[in-house]
């Protein structure tokens, strides 16, 4: 494992250097971090190129406020800074937001999507309704004293193996980039927009989602086809490593 930094970004690689290659760049949901992913990163005999980039305020990292625009664009001045000719997408949750826009604002043709998988990335309003919007229901002076600290310690004291797991990984957090983030994806996702740009740009996509996830959209509306990870829901590297993993590398 490789900790890579430019400016103010982190980001863990499996590779010493990216520099004019081909990369599989990976987003995480709110919460999360890239230690959640590590028995990807860390597959032996493993050629392929992985990119994870922590989140604003996540693994640890000082938060300062920062819009998913900002960091969307310093995500690009490093992919130039390196000269990646060609990324290959796999995200999930609030993190599927990250490629949709830096491919609207920033990515030109000189630089392939060769695919984007996206893991139930936030396309609609409906995607808000479970985390995000709960999260700005409470001033966010409330949440950062108390709420956060709450939902913090139900999942860590949570019977259910992958509540705990996600409950560890919400101590390295910070509570007002957990809200912040919240509340950007809660304004982004309000219309189609995300929706429609997912349907009609990225040519070669995949729509993922865990079995025991309630899906709200007709298979049509997602313009790509559908992949199902068995035994699983919405945290399904938390939930499920081994179905995940065949997954994951089945699509890539």
């Amino acid at each position: 494992m490789f900790k890579i930094k430019f400016n103010d970004l982190q980001f863990i690689s499996n590779k010493k250097s990216i520099f004019n290659s081909k990369v599989i760049m990976l987003f995480y949901g709110l919460g999360c971090n890239s230690q959640d992913l590590r028995f990807i990163y860390k597959r032996k005999n493993l050629n392929k190129k992985i990119l994870i980039a922590e989140l604003p305020g996540h693994n640890k990292n000082k938060y300062f406020y920062e819009s998913l625009f900002k960091f969307s664009r310093k995500l690009y001045l490093f992919i130039r800074k390196n000269k990646i000719k060609e990324i290959t997408f796999f995200a999930h949750s609030l993190g599927g937001i990250i490629p949709i826009i830096l491919v609207k604002n920033f990515i030109k043709k000189k630089i392939k999507i060769s695919k984007f998988i996206n893991y139930e990335g936030n396309l609609t309003k409906y995607d808000t309704e479970t985390l995000t919007k709960k999260t700005v229901s409470y001033n966010k002076s409330e949440f950062i004293m108390n709420k956060f600290e709450n939902l913090v310690t139900r999942c860590l004291n949570s019977e259910t193996d992958f509540l705990r797991l996600w409950g560890y990984s919400l101590t390295r957090t910070s509570p007002s980039a957990f809200y912040d983030l919240s509340e950007e994806c809660v304004k982004i996702s309000e219309t189609n927009e995300l929706l429609n740009f997912f349907r009609v740009f990225f040519k070669r996509k995949v729509y993922v989602y865990g079995e025991k996830t309630q899906i709200n959209n007709p298979e049509y509306s997602f313009g790509s086809v559908r992949c199902k990870i068995k035994g699983s829901g919405h945290f399904s590297y938390l939930e499920n490593k081994e179905e995940f993993s065949k997954t994951f590398w089945k699509l890539i």
